[in-house]
């Protein structure tokens, strides 16, 4: 009985080795240092971002992490609104322009992202994040019962939210097409951000606020911020589709609520009892996010809706 043979025995001494597989640029990236890596997914160098109501508390930490990536970026905000870790970056000398601008008013916007285009190049990045938190002219109002909510509150609301967040959104991408269609530099791919909340995802949990109805008081947390919110989902869905062919991606982020120096005990603590997490959210907890949805990292997701809450939605 001849001997077993060896399983190398069986091979065609004729049958060259196969060659390796060619290594693509990409991959190369992944193959590099950690650093290399992160700046391929992460990083924004060459991008133009736009950031509406970034002179607001999360505005201006959206602006900072969109330069500190690599991105130039202009903050749009209301004239008189200041932030001075906005006009810190600015003074520092960094890829950073404030534009006093309605965001709602379609020619103002126009003019402003021309500016930013002569100025920094094609915008790439838009953070649709302008948006009242109460409607100032009916806030003694509007948390009264639904019977008695103010019109004047309720159209506010979906102007500062979801007419904002349209007209930015037709100013840069009639920018962004233009340039692409007449440049014979490669203009990058696009992102819009779309800011939600909680409170746009489920309703609001009234009985949050509880010790505000002490002695007999009225509060409901109002309705016009929660249905804004929520349009912003959609707006979101109709335009990822729509900018899908020319390369602009779009995309809901949903952040939770943000722990504010005013906010009571009773108020904090009804929320961290409802939050798996255990607390409000820090003004830098959504920086990670913003830049994901911004990047190279997020490049095969459109039309969805990131939710980074602590957990809240998920009870």
């Amino acid at each position: 009985m001849p001997p077993p043979c060896h399983r190398a025995d069986h091979r065609s001494p004729s049958r060259p080795p196969s060659p390796a597989p060619a290594v693509t640029e990409r991959a190369k990236a992944y193959l590099s240092p950690f650093s290399a890596f992160l700046s391929e997914l992460f990083g924004l160098t060459g991008h133009v971002a736009v950031v509406t109501g970034g002179m607001g508390r999360l505005g201006a930490r959206y602006v900072l992490a969109l330069a500190e990536a690599g991105a130039s970026v202009a903050v749009f905000d209301l004239p008189r609104k200041t932030n001075p870790f906005v006009e810190q970056a600015v003074a520092d000398g960094r890829r950073v322009s404030i534009h006093e601008v309605d965001v709602t008013v379609r020619a103002g916007v126009d003019s402003a992202i021309a500016q930013v285009a002569a100025r920094f190049g094609t915008p790439t990045i838009l953070v649709n994040n302008a948006g009242l938190g109460s409607s100032p002219a009916d806030v003694a109002l509007e948390t009264g019962r639904f019977e008695r909510y103010p019109e004047t509150a309720w159209d506010a609301m979906l102007d500062s939210h979801l007419k904002s967040a349209l007209v930015a959104s037709q100013s840069f991408i009639a920018q962004y097409r233009q340039d692409r269609a007449s440049s014979a530099a490669r203009v990058s791919s696009g992102s819009i951000i779309n800011i939600s909340s909680t409170y746009g995802v489920v309703s609001p949990d009234q009985a949050v606020y509880e010790y505000r109805r002490r002695g007999g008081a009225e509060y409901f947390k109002p309705v016009g911020y929660s249905v804004a919110k929520s349009g912003m989902l959609n707006f979101t869905r109709w335009l990822a589709e729509y900018c899908a062919p020319f390369d602009v991606r779009v995309n809901t982020l949903v952040p939770g609520g943000v722990r504010e120096p005013d906010h009571t005990a009773e108020f904090v603590a009804e929320y961290e009892k409802r939050t798996p997490l255990g607390r409000m959210a820090s003004d830098d907890d959504y920086n990670g996010a913003v830049l994901f949805l911004a990047s190279r990292a997020s490049a095969y997701m459109t039309g969805a809706t990131l939710v980074v809450d602590g957990g809240w939605t998920a009870r």
